[in-house]
């Protein structure tokens, strides 16, 4: 949750006083809905065990900009967020698995173009790529090569243009700072141009060494896990950070988790990683879990969730009922949301370490909690029975992330994995 451990307060300053954050949620949101939906299914006729990919071009007066690109592990859905504009869609099946069109790969080329408004919905497209359809192109294309950097042309562009696809960074990297990932939650629109979600390696990639990647909470940034990043065992692992904001629908993250996890994987060819999940982050991991799972894509050997607020925060359910504006996480995080049932309606086939923290004499709403989240729903039924173990910690909400105690564990959690 928040890195002060203060969320049930911010929540109720929220909903009685409309503050700088407050006042923009409703703008930023206004923005984020006024990009419009594209997508549909993608199959093809050859029966290969290949990647499907979707690119979207967009229309600038006579020639065409690569606005964005779509990775499955086999058929399925697909969909792109984009500014208004004329829109262009073609597919291929990516038969060798590296991101690049090759001219003997099956391609599909949609016949319509498409004009597409502010908020308007496009997703029932069905694209069905023919065994001896081709791009006529006598070179390769390298779709992951085609996406554009730059910010100004990214907001005119598709929102997963932003997205950070294996960066290398460093856990100082300004984008990390906590005022930028407090942009996440209040102003999740800026966010994605100040802050870049995705997924970020913290050294050059090595296909010697098992990926970790790190979930941060709401709030949160992926500075928050420097110490458990500073212990695991570097001769065998090799760590990753996930950046989002946090005030977008979980389901949303999760699909975007999915979706960058899945071309990650295509670039790079890894086996398996596991996942280490803090807060909310645990929330938005087993959803990921289960989207990414159904792909068929790599192994995920270990789940460990670290203080996650399996039945939601009350607090989240106050700020639906009375801010002024609502931000879209809490109707997720409020006990009984959709969300929150999705999560346990079906297995992830992921082992997973549930560890919750308590700090002995403090309360919260009456009942026993981190400062932060309660132990009730920390331990809600459906996650212990989930779980393969279940292991407490006497620590503050954020304060466990700097316990020696749970480095210890996870680092012995680590060496079990093959």
């Amino acid at each position: 949750m928040q890195p002060n451990g203060k969320f049930l307060s911010a929540i109720a300053l929220a909903a009685g006083v409309a503050g700088c954050g407050m006042l923009a949620v409703k703008e930023q949101q206004q923005k984020l809905d006024a990009f419009c939906r594209i997508g549909g299914n993608v199959e093809g006729e050859r029966r290969d065990a290949a990647n499907f990919v979707v690119v979207l071009a967009r229309k600038a007066g006579d020639s065409w900009q690569v606005a964005d690109h779509f990775v499955r592990e086999g058929p399925g859905a697909w969909q792109f967020a984009a500014s208004a504009g004329t829109y262009g869609v073609v597919a291929f099946q990516d038969l060798n698995r590296d991101l690049k069109l090759q001219p003997d790969e099956p391609f599909l080329r949609s016949a319509d173009l498409l004009n597409c408004t502010a908020g308007e919905r496009r997703t029932d497209l069905a694209l069905r790529i023919p065994a001896a359809g081709r791009s006529g192109r006598a070179d390769t294309v390298d779709v992951a090569a085609l996406q554009l950097r730059s910010f100004d042309q990214q907001l005119e562009l598709s929102l997963g243009q932003v997205t950070a696809v294996g960066e290398v960074a460093n856990l100082g990297d300004p984008r990390f700072d906590q005022a930028v990932a407090e942009d996440g939650l209040w102003r999740p629109f800026d966010f994605l141009f100040k802050g870049h979600p995705g997924i970020y390696f913290l050294g050059a990639y090595d296909s010697t060494k098992t990926p970790v990647l790190f979930v941060h909470g709401i709030n949160g940034t992926p500075q928050n896990f420097r110490t458990l990043v500073d212990r695991i065992d570097r001769t065998r692992f090799q760590p990753w950070v996930y950046y989002y904001p946090s005030g977008a629908s979980l389901a949303a993250v999760a699909d975007h988790l999915a979706q960058t996890m899945r071309k990650v994987q295509a670039q790079y060819g890894f086996k398996s990683f596991v996942v280490v999940a803090h807060s909310m982050g645990g929330l938005v991991s087993r959803g990921f879990l289960q989207r990414y799972r159904d792909a068929g894509a790599a192994a995920v050997p270990l789940f460990v969730s670290i203080a996650t607020p399996w039945d939601g925060h009350k607090g989240a359910e106050l700020g639906v009922k009375t801010a002024p504006a609502v931000v879209r996480v809490w109707i997720d995080m409020a006990p009984g949301s959709e969300y929150l049932k999705s999560i346990y309606e079906k297995e992830t086939g992921v082992p997973h370490y549930l560890m919750f923290s308590f700090r002995q004499g403090s309360v919260a709403l009456g009942e026993a909690n981190d400062g932060t989240v309660t132990v009730a729903s920390q331990l809600r039924p459906a996650a212990q029975q989930a779980a393969a173990r279940v292991e407490g910690f006497n620590e503050t909400h954020m304060g466990v992330l700097e316990s020696p105690a749970v480095a210890a564990r996870l680092n012995e959690l680590l060496a079990r994995v093959r």
